[in-house]
Formats: structure tokens, sequence, C-alpha cells
């Protein structure tokens, strides 16, 4: 095990125990001779095998400590991030050994949406198609989002309202809107909500594990809230035509590279009380008792899709129509560097291939440890 990976598997475990102290130490097993595990293997609700294993192994282990095989893939090995370890997970959280979901399970996905005629039919299509209930609140949108939102409502029981309701204020009161998202999620009477917006895609940890079976066993085991990953596509050209699937369009991407986007606890239970997200831009929901699930699910944002687009949303859509109170606040700058010069296309060098993601950085996609930027102590980049 090099130092590296060594302090990434102890960012891991400061991750757990802050995001569920209930959790007991991570066990790290090295080699593929498993018989010398220590005790303590027993009793863990996650073991990291390290370095390449073979398959009776990995059965053994599972038995000896009554987990089962999550996850494969690899972390980096070195500072530079060019060499990777492989790595696998087992833990106790098994979605496909929960019981079938109830059918009245109801999951609401309330989707903000602001000129986002490009991509608001197919995220309609995969949210209902995946059987989740959707209620949209468009911020008074000036392209076809709102012709678009009526004929869907018209023919499923998607759900749409203009706000605010006395009309366009000419500025994006961000505070305000999310006062609305509480609102509607308060009255929903829903059993999980998730505040999303219509430029990303939703999933869950578990390839092949929808995003509401994900919830449903989530519930399962006693959590009630999920916080995300976020990974940012990012075009390299301009082939994006409106219409064009999201999810196959853009091969290329990165993680989220602020600090905001280590905190997005953005689907939760509803409680008996009135939770709250507006005071903290939306980042996260915050309420007494609650419960983040260990694992993050997958935010795929893909909030600029070509030259174009790029230069319509950020420096005419978005820029002019910035609250100046809230600007006053510190809100509203993570598109300040853009400006008339810029390009809106990456270079493929620096970003990474999706497919590759759980390959190299297994354990940044699901819990964010070792990766730049993230603020919190212990959990950041390491340095060795």
């Amino acid at each position: 095990m090099t130092p590296h990976t060594a302090a990434l598997l102890r960012a891991l475990g400061v991750y757990l125990h802050k995001v569920d102290p209930s959790l007991a130490d991570p066990v790290t097993i090295a080699g593929d001779d498993t018989s010398g595990v220590s005790d303590a293997a027993d009793n863990t609700d996650l073991a990291v095998v390290l370095g390449p294993q073979s398959e009776r192994s990995l059965r053994r282990l599972a038995q000896r400590t009554r987990l089962r095989r999550s996850f494969s893939g690899g972390v980096a090995a070195n500072k530079e991030n060019d060499e990777y370890a492989p790595i696998t997970l087992l833990d106790h959280w098994d979605p496909r050994a929960v019981g079938p979901r109830r059918a009245s399970f109801d999951v609401l996905a309330i989707v903000t949406a602001f000129n986002e005629a490009d991509v608001i039919e197919q995220l309609l299509e995969r949210l209902t198609s995946g059987h989740v209930r959707v209620h949209v609140i468009d911020n008074w949108s000036s392209d076809a989002t709102p012709d678009i939102l009526s004929d869907f409502a018209a023919r499923s029981a998607v759900t749409w309202e203009r706000f605010p309701a006395s009309g366009d204020t000419g500025h994006f009161e961000l505070e305000r809107l999310l006062r609305r998202v509480e609102e509607v999620a308060a009255d929903s009477g829903a059993d999980w909500v998730i505040h999303h917006d219509a430029d990303e895609i939703r999933e869950s940890p578990w390839p092949g594990v929808s995003l509401v079976d994900a919830l449903w066993a989530v519930e399962q085991w006693g959590y009630n809230c999920i916080d995300h990953t976020v990974i940012n596509f990012r075009p390299v050209d301009n082939s994006w035509s409106p219409g064009d699937d999201l999810a196959s369009s853009f091969p290329w991407c990165q993680f989220g590279d602020t600090p905001a986007d280590f905190l997005q606890i953005k689907g939760w239970k509803p409680q008996a009380t009135r939770l709250t997200m507006a005071s903290n831009a939306g980042h996260q929901v915050d309420f007494e008792g609650r419960r983040v699930f260990p694992y993050k699910f997958l935010l795929r944002h893909y909030s600029i899709r070509s030259q174009e687009h790029g230069e319509r949303k950020i420096l005419r859509e978005r820029q002019p129509r910035w609250s100046p109170e809230e600007r006053a606040k510190g809100w509203h700058v993570h598109y300040d560097h853009y400006d008339e010069e810029t390009s809106f296309l990456w270079p493929v060098e620096g970003l990474l291939r999706w497919g590759t993601i759980d390959e190299q950085y297994l354990l940044a996609r699901l819990t964010g440890v070792g990766m730049p930027n993230n603020p919190w102590s212990g959990e950041g980049p390491v340095d060795v």
C-alpha cells in the first residue's frame, strides 16, 4: 500500500464517521491471502480490499465478514494520479436484497427551470419513465420551455407552474425560489423529494439499480437523506444539437471543482416539521434527526452544451439576471470568470472519460474523499 493510498483510506474513515457516527471503522485488507484478517472484520460495516484478488479469496472474505461485494475499481496510488491501485468494497448495503418496493412508493422531483427548451422534454421523459413524479417550477422562461411543459403536462401526470405567480421580476431570486420548493415539498405527500435542476441526470450509486429502487432501499436501512457527487460533463466541440440525448452526447467530464459541489444533500424524506434549504442557497436540507446515506448518489451536470449555448446561457441569460441583494451575500459568483472572450469548449487533456471513472476514482465517486477543493477537514486533497 502506498502512502497516498493509505492517506485516502484514512480520509474515507473520517468521511464515514462524519456522515454516520454509528458506522464501525472500515477494515483494510491488502494482498490475496485473507486468512489473517483481524477479528475486527467480523463486525465491520465496510471492508476495503486492496490489490488483485482471486474469486476464491473474495468469496471467503465475504463469508468471514458477512458482507457482500458491492463495488470494484481503483484508487490513485500516488499524488500525480497516473497510477491506480485495484480496490474492492464489501459492505452490507445490497439494494437487490431489499424486498420489492410497495406500489404506492412516491418519489417527487421538484424541477426548477429557466430557458431549458433544448433538454427539458428528455428530462421529463427520463424521470417519468423511471417512476418519478414531477413538478416543474419555471422561472418565467422566455424560450419554448413553457410550451413544452404545457404539452407534456397535457399528456402525462407532470404538473408545472410559473414562479413567481405575480410575474417576472427581471431577476433570478434564488432564495425566494427555494422557499417555493420548500412549500411544494411540504405539501406533496411524497415519500421522497428530490430538488432537481433541468440540466441534470440523477442516478443511484449502484449501476443497474434505478433511482426509485435505490431510495426505497436507503429508506429500509433507516436513512432519510442522500448526498450527491457532482460530475460536470464538458463539451469538447460544437456537435451538440438541441434534443440530442445528454447521456450519450458528452463522454468527457470532471468532478465538481468548487467547495459547494461537496455539499449536495438534495434528496430527502419529508418530515413532520418544515425543512429549510433556502438559507444555504439550496445546497442541503437540514432538519433534526437527519441521517445521510454514506454512499453518494450521482448528479450528472450538463450546464454548458456548446459554445453558442454557453454564450447565450451565461452571458445573456444568467449574468444580467442575478439578484443584486443575493450577489451582496456572496451568491451567484460561480460564473464570474466568464466573459465575451471565454471559450466554452474544454480541451480533452485534463478531462476524464466517463466510462473509466470507477477504474480510477471509485472512492471519490462514492464519497468525494481526496478530491481537489474538498473543503471538509480530513477528507480533502492528499498531499503525500
